[in-house]
């Protein structure tokens, strides 16, 4: 009996070598979507006092957290162990920043940003085109088991993550940022967690004096509008996977006119572009990329406008939507 044809068992061989493959990372995936499933529900579900580490590299804060979930909703307290004695408290869509070195109070609503745990998305599969995901084996942080996960980006355009779950909670219990190198350049980490079935009210009060403090409210010029063409200007460049997250006008602190604030997101990274009136020359715009810690910026004059581009991206990726911010011809 003639033996099969050399490209039959060539085939053969690559179906019984990649067919496992293929279905340990599907299972391996599966896996890794209930871990962020897991971490989704902990969040929104855990009472916990804790402390963690917050910075990067030899720039770290320590900050203490205390965390409810009650029947009307989430409440949670920030308090900076640096000596400055600051601290955010949440109440459900509601912030208060207390800075007692400046004796104000900032209260606004809640709003894109950094978030503690670190919030990472629900679905996978709107991001494997563009970071893979490998379970990366058990640690310890914090006294707790923990799985750890790796998360690699496909392209030079965006930043790679480690995650360390708490294996029985649920809870984010640490975080690295890695920059094109694989190196650390942002951390976040529990030095110490207990979780508990209750939480006094007090110990989410900041217990202020209104009379010794100045009480600012943060407020937008317009609110949300991701349809309207601001100035008719356009971002013609952006990484693959990156789409537009939220438009608005708004003041900030150092301005008295209004910036045109745009986000741009890949579901993981966010990218934020600024756009102002360059009536004069100011010195202390951004020209060319300057980069603090994880933070990378770029900006640039045109015309009678300026543009500055930050993001927790690498460089060339600030960079590259910088220069691609172009009059689209379009004035409302």
């Amino acid at each position: 009996m003639s033996s099969k044809p050399t490209h039959l068992r060539s085939a053969l061989f690559v179906l019984t070598v990649t067919f496992p493959l293929t279905l340990f990372a599907a299972e391996q995936m599966a896996e890794i979507q209930a871990w962020l499933e897991k971490m989704q529900q902990a969040i929104h579900t855990r009472n916990y006092i804790g402390t963690f580490v917050y910075g990067q590299r030899d720039q770290l804060s320590s900050v203490k957290i205390i965390h409810r979930v009650t029947a009307s909703g989430e409440q949670e307290r920030l308090i900076s162990m640096d000596g400055t004695g600051r601290q955010v408290v949440r109440n459900g869509n509601k912030v208060t920043c207390v800075m007692p070195d400046r004796k104000a109070v900032v209260v606004g609503k809640a709003r894109p940003g950094k978030q503690f745990p670190p919030v990472f998305p629900l679905r996978l599969d709107t991001l494997t085109d563009y970071y893979t995901f490998t379970l990366s084996g058990l640690d310890k942080v914090a006294g707790r088991v923990t799985q750890r996960i790796s998360i690699s980006p496909r392209d030079k355009y965006r930043y790679g993550h480690q995650l360390w779950v708490d294996k029985e909670t649920g809870l984010l219990l640490k975080t690295l940022l890695l920059n094109e190198r694989g190196k650390p350049i942002e951390q976040f980490v529990f030095t110490n967690i207990k979780y508990v079935d209750t939480i006094a009210d007090e110990l989410l009060d900041p217990d202020l004096k209104r009379d010794e403090f100045t009480w600012y409210r943060d407020q937008d010029i317009e609110g949300d509008n991701p349809a309207k063409k601001m100035r008719g200007m356009l971002v013609s460049w952006l990484p693959p996977g990156f789409k537009h997250d939220m438009q608005k006008m708004q003041k900030l602190s150092t301005n008295t006119m209004p910036v045109e604030h745009m986000v741009f997101s890949d579901g993981l990274a966010s990218i934020s572009v600024f756009i102002e009136e360059e009536l004069q020359h100011d010195p202390a715009n951004l020209i060319g990329g300057s980069r603090i810690g994880a933070i990378s910026a770029h900006g640039r004059s045109l015309g009678e406008y300026h543009v500055t581009v930050v993001g927790e991206v690498p460089h060339i990726t600030v960079q590259k939507i910088s220069d691609s911010v172009e009059y689209s011809g379009e004035n409302d």
